[in-house]
């Protein structure tokens, strides 16, 4: 018997989840369906901002999205437990405190969650749950979730053909005030990633000139060029934090060391431009300057690739109001964790 084509359920949830992000997301970012059927991305968001009330800006900055639906989403409530850092060896928790999370729970294949990985973290990729009845999604940066809960726990997650990946609750872009934060620092990644490569490149660079050796290593180079002269070091210094004003990162104002860290590069330049620098104090400052810039990479690896995943340290982080720490009884304070 001859039918006429039909629309299935999955397909009218999926342009209502569409729906729903849309209305969440600020007005003036663009949102881009990138691929029907899709291979692990669905979205691509572009951030915007504001240059007065009816004009705005593009950022050049994107985010990649993958996006699930619920018709009803449940929450339940975990314990959450301290860890070491787990970007240097298996999750350990402690047990000895604890804090109450309010999370959800989507079963993701682990093949999605491999090509995720298979990406590398230079790009944001956030998951979307949506919630069709109450309009609620909830957020997690897989990128982050992958390298910081997944992997020192399950090393070959591929062989487990599923995983349930566990969002905070205050992950939700109904909260505007979280939401906005989160999504602006996920946009800025692949431009601090870039500015964290240049740095190391001058520092490099400038250790070179300042005859400051790692290792103690005699190359070609050394036989190539002549030792510059003090004015020459001062005007490469310049040279490389007059490229460095210009990156956007410093508008991040979230993240309160970019603007203290950039008031010390214009400090520098203007002691080296404006007065007759002692060689002692310049190098000496042109040396911290560099070594606070690269040490941007390892804050952000420990600190800023922590927030909003459901963990002690991205709890204490992450969000206006810590969480309450409740003392517990030692349980085995060097049990693993679960995915």
């Amino acid at each position: 018997m001859a039918r006429k084509k039909r629309r299935v359920n999955q397909h009218i949830m999926e342009d209502e989840s569409y729906r729903i992000i849309k209305k969440l997301i600020p007005k003036e970012w663009v949102i881009r369906e990138f691929n029907r059927p899709d291979y692990g991305i669905d979205l691509i968001i572009e951030l915007f901002e504001e240059i007065d009330n009816k004009t705005f800006e593009t950022l050049g900055e994107f985010i990649y999205v993958q996006v699930k639906s619920s018709e009803q989403i449940p929450i339940s409530t975990e314990k959450i437990y301290g860890v070491q850092n787990a970007a240097k060896g298996k999750l350990v928790q402690d047990r000895s405190k604890y804090a109450n999370l309010d999370i959800v729970k989507y079963r993701y294949d682990t093949n999605s969650i491999y090509t995720i990985q298979s990406l590398g973290a230079s790009v944001s990729v956030l998951l979307f749950f949506v919630d069709i009845q109450s309009e609620d999604v909830y957020f997690i940066n897989m990128n982050d979730y992958i390298d910081k809960i997944i992997l020192p726990q399950k090393l070959y997650y591929v062989d487990y053909g599923t995983l349930t990946i566990k969002i905070p609750t205050l992950n939700n872009l109904k909260n505007s005030a979280i939401s906005s934060t989160a999504l602006g620092i996920y946009g800025k990644r692949s431009k601090l990633l870039a500015a964290f490569s240049k740095f190391n490149y001058q520092r490099n660079e400038l250790s070179y000139v300042l005859g400051i050796k790692f290792w103690p290593v005699y190359t070609y180079r050394d036989t190539l060029e002549k030792d510059m002269t003090e004015k020459e070091i001062y005007d490469l210094a310049v040279f490389f934090i007059m490229q460095n004003e210009d990156l956007d990162i410093w508008k991040y104002r979230s993240w309160r060391v970019l603007p203290e860290v950039k008031k010390e590069m214009e400090l520098l330049k203007r002691y080296l431009k404006d007065h007759q620098p002692q060689w002692d104090k310049a190098r000496n400052d042109i040396i911290m300057l560099w070594q606070r810039l690269t040490s941007l990479n390892v804050m952000y690896e420990d600190l800023i690739r922590e927030l909003y995943l459901p963990k002690m340290i991205s709890l204490m982080t992450s969000y206006p109001y810590p969480p309450e720490i409740i003392e517990g009884k030692i349980v085995n304070p060097t049990s693993k964790g679960k995915a």
